[in-house]
């Protein structure tokens, strides 16, 4: 009897083993290109008087804004910005204070 129960376990395995499935699923953030005229507008409106770069820091893409300099929100249908008036310069900032684009 336990031959058959053991030979009944044995011949279900394989079954059991085809009735798993794996499934995965992809997602892509597709990042679109801010409208810079839209930000230049809404950054002149706005009129935020520009800030002193402290000592050693150029205005450059990719460069990491220091922590003095203030950074003011953007329009939520703007893209996930923040700017930056520094040294006459308008700068896109990312979440990490990072330049992604001199704007003017």
């Amino acid at each position: 009897m336990k031959r058959l129960i053991l030979a009944a376990a044995i011949a279900a395995a394989p079954v059991a083993a085809l009735a798993q499935t794996t499934t995965t699923t992809t997602t892509t953030v597709e990042r679109t290109e801010p409208d810079y005229g839209t930000i230049r507008t809404y950054v002149t409106k706005e009129h935020h008087e520009s800030f002193a770069a402290p000592d050693g820091f150029t205005v450059t893409t990719g460069a990491p804004l220091p922590e003095p300099v203030p950074l003011y929100r953007l329009p939520d249908d703007v893209g996930p910005y923040q700017y930056a008036v520094v040294d006459g310069h308008t700068v896109l900032v990312d979440e990490q204070r990072n330049i992604v684009k001199i704007i003017d």
